[in-house]
């Protein structure tokens, strides 16, 4: 059995309104569709951004440009450089950097620049397209895309509460499969892992 199409979606949310399902989404669609296809699109990034095991990848390297910025891709949704993630080379013991996604570049806080003189790692969080998706997560994009749509075209407190469960049930089961996914542990976390390998922590003993 294939994966929900992004057709058999949009379709779903379109139902819940008593709308027409439509053959495509290319070319010139109804107001009802285009309205959906936005909101499915906006629920999409939102569930994405979170930043789950399938999207999310460790030890990424981004490189600074021939001007030394370091510039991030389109897809990139969320980036988070732990600190004293810099290029081994040149971090000592106890420097630690304090990096932020500003626009599609990053920030040195600690020395107030865009400016970047070697290559650092961080954690991404990508967006996906619908295609790249795992199933478990278009289940619940298109339960949670669905609630929203039907909430801003009809406004039901009967169908609100339905689509909220069936948002719940979806959202639980894709927390579950996730989870297994991942095998998460206590030393996924910088600080807990910091603490445990003392790496980078200078000697408090005398």
């Amino acid at each position: 059995m294939q994966s929900t199409t992004k057709l058999e979606s949009i379709n779903t949310m379109l139902t819940m309104i008593g709308a027409s399902p439509v053959s495509t989404l290319d070319g010139a669609t109804s107001a009802d569709t285009s309205i959906a296809v936005s909101i499915h699109d906006e629920v999409s990034r939102e569930v994405q951004s979170h930043g789950w095991h399938y999207n999310r990848e460790y030890e990424v390297e981004l490189a600074p440009n021939t001007d030394k910025f370091i510039y991030l891709a389109g897809n990139v949704l969320r980036v988070d450089v732990e600190p004293g993630n810099a290029d081994d080379s040149s971090t000592t013991a106890g420097d630690y950097l304090d990096v932020v996604q500003r626009g599609n570049r990053l920030y040195d806080k600690k020395d107030h620049t865009y400016e970047f003189s070697d290559t650092v790692k961080a954690t991404v969080v990508y967006g996906l397209e619908w295609d790249e998706l795992p199933q478990p997560v278009r289940q619940y994009i298109t339960a949670r895309a669905g609630r929203v749509f039907c909430d801003r075209m009809v406004g039901s407190g009967d169908q609100h509460s339905f689509n909220q469960i069936a948002e719940g049930q979806a959202l639980l089961a894709m927390r579950n499969w996730d989870a297994q996914m991942a095998d998460h542990s206590i030393f996924d976390n910088w600080d807990v892992y910091r603490i445990v390998n003392r790496h980078g922590v200078p000697n408090s003993q005398p």
